[in-house]
């Protein structure tokens, strides 16, 4: 029995020169053009709404007639559910994953319990906001809150500013999975994880049916690399990257621009990076 893998991970490269968009609907369906049915049964994962625009448009232009688009999946987007159906969504007898709390009311959240005692509404919006915007991107990236003093630790230039703010926030921090529990919700990054996760895990033991490609798509975060990774390997998957090095055409020097460098930066928007 087959475990699910391809025997190499399947990942391809279109020239930076190259239009990403219209040499992927073409090059899709030169391969499965000639069975439309077989060509609507796939799916290709993008990093958002935009670039779904985009490939919805490249293949109009490359098919010059009517055609059966696979489904166009933006994984880099919160909101998943609305946008693609049952295609990640925990089915059979999994656990379903907690609804999402709706943004307006995490935002009122957050304020109420930010706010000072001598701050205006629009101050605690403005800070909620702020504090929302760390949130999401802690969950994104799969670190733990707690990790935000060990960065004060690690930077002493920066210690003064970072321990105003987070003298502040730290308290909402910790306290905020537990608010969220009460109320049987999560936060809309954390639900996509755990969908992105469970995708990965389901399609290792079965992978869907038709072919998948996951298309432009360079993010490092870890919940959607766990499912590049996973395509990469399945029977009728495909990754595909603009401007990957895959001959070995890349010197020592610019690999080690990529990073780390002494200060820990890296260079993350490279297409070789992740």
């Amino acid at each position: 029995m087959s475990d699910g893998r391809a025997a190499r991970p399947a990942v391809y490269s279109i020239p930076t020169h190259r239009s990403f968009a219209d040499s992927l609907a073409a090059g899709l369906i030169a391969k499965f053009g000639d069975d439309p049915l077989r060509l609507a049964s796939g799916r290709i994962l993008l990093p958002n709404n935009r670039a779904v625009r985009t490939i919805t448009d490249a293949f109009v232009r490359a098919s010059g007639s009517g055609l059966l688009l696979p489904r166009l999946i933006p994984i880099g987007d919160p909101e998943l559910d609305e946008r693609i159906g049952g295609a990640l969504d925990p089915a059979g007898d999994e656990e379903p994953v907690p609804p999402a709390i709706e943004p307006l009311e995490r935002m009122a959240m957050l304020a109420a319990l930010v706010r000072g005692p001598d701050e205006s509404a629009a101050e605690a919006m403005r800070l909620a906001s702020e504090l929302a915007r760390t949130i999401d991107a802690l969950i994104i990236e799969e670190v733990d809150p707690a990790r935000l003093a060990d960065a004060v630790a690690d930077a002493p230039e920066l210690a003064a500013h970072w321990e105003k703010a987070l003298e502040r926030f730290r308290a909402v921090l910790e306290r905020w999975p537990a608010i969220l529990a009460e109320r049987g919700r999560i936060d809309l990054t954390d639900r996509r994880n755990r969908l992105l996760r469970r995708t990965s895990d389901r399609w290792a033991e079965k992978p869907p049916t038709g072919f998948t490609v996951a298309a432009g798509i360079t993010t490092a975060a870890p919940a959607i690399a766990a499912v590049l990774a996973r395509v990469a390997r399945m029977p009728e998957g495909m990754v595909v990257l603009p401007g990957l090095s895959l001959a070995g055409s890349m010197s020592d020097e610019e690999w080690d621009a990529l990073g780390p460098d002494d200060r820990g930066r890296t260079e993350e928007t490279h297409p070789n990076f992740i």
